[in-house]
Formats: C-alpha cells, sequence, structure tokens
C-alpha cells in the first residue's frame, strides 16, 4: 500500500515538473536570459537612432538586462529591417522601425518581408514634417502662399526622394488643394532643404530639426506643420488644420518590433517596460527637446493598420509601386 501510494506519488511529482517545463508562462519568467539588441536600420546621429538610445536606458532598468542600439543601415531601412525579420523570436532582437521602411516602402516596391512579420509592441516617437519655401516667396503664411501659387500653374515645384513622406506630402498637398506643383526627385532630404534656401527648388516638406537653423536664420519660410498640433520647436508656425486643410495630418512615426511568434508572455514584458518608460519625465523632456513627439496611442495594431491603408491608397493612386 505504501508503496503504491510512492508511486503514485513520484508519478504526480514528475508530471508537475513536465508540465511546468511546458507552461507557455516559463520563457515570460526566464526572459530576458541575454542582452536585448534594438537595431536601427539608419546610421548613428539621426532622431530614430537617438529614441532608441534614449528608449534602451529605461528598459535596462526595468528588465534587469543590458540592452544596446545596433545601427545597420543601407537600402533604405530595409536591410536592418529584414535582419529583424529573419531574427530568433525570443525577444532579444528588437527593431525601431519607422513609417518608411515598414508601410511605405513594402508597398512601393518589392522587399523581402511585410508589416506581417513583425510584432507591434508599442509607437515610440512621431515627428511633424514643417512645408518650407523659398525666402522670396511674396506670401508669409498658407493661405497667401495657396494664393500665390494659384496664379501660375505648373511653374512651382517640390522635392523629396519618389516614395517618402516627403514626395507623398507633397502629393497630397496638391490633392488637397488642387494645386498644380511639379515633383522633383531628390536622393535626401538634406540637398532638398539646402536648394529652398538657395532658390533652386520652391517647396519641400522637411523635418522640423533639420530644417529649423534655416527657418530661424530667415533663408527659408515656414507655412504649416503636418502634425495635430504646434510643436513646440516651431511654436509660431501653425498647423495645415488652422490654415484650412482639416484632415491633413501627417507624421514620420518609429515604433518598437519584434519579429512575427515572439511568445505573448515575453510581448506583454516588453510592452510594460516601453510603457513605463515613456511615462518617466526625464524620458519624455529629453524626447521634447529633440522635436520627437511621443504617440498617443495604446493600440499599435490598429494604428499600423490605418497608416498602411491611408499610404497604400495614396501610393496606388499616383502609380509608384514599381
Amino acid at each position: 500500500m505504501h508503496t503504491q501510494n510512492r508511486r503514485k506519488t513520484t508519478i504526480l511529482a514528475t508530471l508537475g515538473i513536465l508540465a511546468a517545463w511546458a507552461s507557455p508562462a516559463w520563457p515570460a519568467a526566464a526572459y530576458p536570459s541575454k542582452p536585448i539588441q534594438i537595431v536601427v536600420p539608419y546610421a548613428p546621429g539621426g532622431s530614430t537612432d537617438f529614441a532608441a538610445r534614449n528608449l534602451a536606458v529605461g528598459l535596462e532598468r526595468r528588465l534587469g538586462q543590458t540592452v544596446v542600439v545596433v545601427n545597420r543601415p543601407g537600402a533604405s531601412g530595409t536591410i536592418g529591417v529584414m535582419s529583424v525579420a529573419r531574427a530568433e523570436a525570443d525577444g532579444h532582437t528588437l527593431l525601431l522601425g519607422l513609417n518608411t521602411e515598414m508601410v511605405i516602402i513594402p508597398q512601393i516596391r518589392k522587399v523581402s518581408y511585410t508589416l506581417d512579420d513583425f510584432e507591434p509592441i508599442a509607437m515610440v516617437g512621431s515627428t511633424a514634417l514643417v512645408l518650407i519655401g523659398r525666402k522670396n516667396f511674396k506670401s508669409n503664411d498658407f493661405a497667401g502662399l495657396r494664393r500665390e501659387i494659384a496664379l501660375q500653374p505648373g511653374n512651382y515645384s517640390f522635392g523629396g526622394a519618389v516614395g517618402s513622406p516627403a514626395h507623398l506630402a507633397g502629393e497630397w498637398l496638391k490633392r488637397s488643394t488642387s494645386l498644380d506643383i511639379r515633383h522633383v526627385p531628390y536622393k535626401g532630404g538634406a540637398q532638398a532643404a539646402n536648394d529652398v534656401a538657395g532658390g533652386h527648388l520652391d517647396l519641400y516638406f522637411s523635418g522640423i530639426l533639420p530644417s529649423k537653423a534655416l527657418i530661424d536664420a530667415g533663408e527659408i519660410k515656414a507655412y504649416a506643420v503636418t502634425s495635430e498640433k504646434r510643436s513646440p520647436v516651431l511654436a509660431a508656425v501653425p498647423t495645415f488644420k488652422e490654415a484650412g486643410l482639416d484632415d491633413f495630418v501627417m507624421a514620420n512615426w518609429s515604433g518598437l518590433f519584434a519579429p512575427r511568434g515572439t511568445p505573448p508572455a515575453v510581448l506583454d514584458r516588453l510592452t510594460r517596460a516601453v510603457r513605463e518608460t515613456m511615462q518617466e519625465p526625464a524620458f519624455r523632456a529629453a524626447m521634447e527637446k529633440e522635436g520627437i513627439d511621443i504617440p498617443d496611442t495604446d493600440a499599435p495594431a490598429a494604428f499600423l493598420q490605418q497608416e498602411q491603408s491611408k499610404f497604400g491608397q495614396l501610393i496606388k493612386s499616383l502609380n509608384l509601386a514599381l
């Protein structure tokens, strides 16, 4: 009798151990078991790199593990993105990706990944664009600029790399206002902004910080920003909503992603750690100083679907797909 009880006890104990091993909670308890990498698909020094490093500091404290930012630039960000899509889905390799490579490029040209290859963790940062123009435009406000351009259809130009947010914003402006403005392709934003300052290009949708020095120096004019609210970096510049285009809201955003198939418990822990970090006053102050807004959304998957649909419709209507 005692022998049978001992056998039952041994069997139950063994089954308990096996059940614990099979439990989905086990990976979360062990996570993170090694340093975490946040891949930034751009060179060091930009706003995306800054946001990743700012985020890494808070994640280290909350996860109790080293968090390293790894820069993998190339091919408009797609090289770094692909490296994370192919990484082990264990939560130790993450991506801080931008709208350009996450929702725009896959709808323009063939790449070996889609948004569905990733698990969205959180939207991290958002930077508005500002419409800048030559300093010798007569108008100092958007309403006047619009009238000035309308007087000479086809005589004015805007710049931007094909398929870039700057290009899509320019095309969206044309559709929203029925203005006839020519698109001039550029390889990079810095050259486009400099050409506006030099009078060689009429208009450009620039990042706010990259163009602030030129605006402050009076080398270019700033007409409106694409955010919901005015930017604290350019507080005197109105939004497009204020200028009369109610639906003209657009931003360059960054989000934290994990490879598809990452365990839900790991994603939950990462999500909590990211949200807690993003609520820190020091984190928010550092981001604001760099002109980066904190997105107000707890539903990244729904937001991404909206963005993919919005850009997809515009790309399709412009026949930009290669």
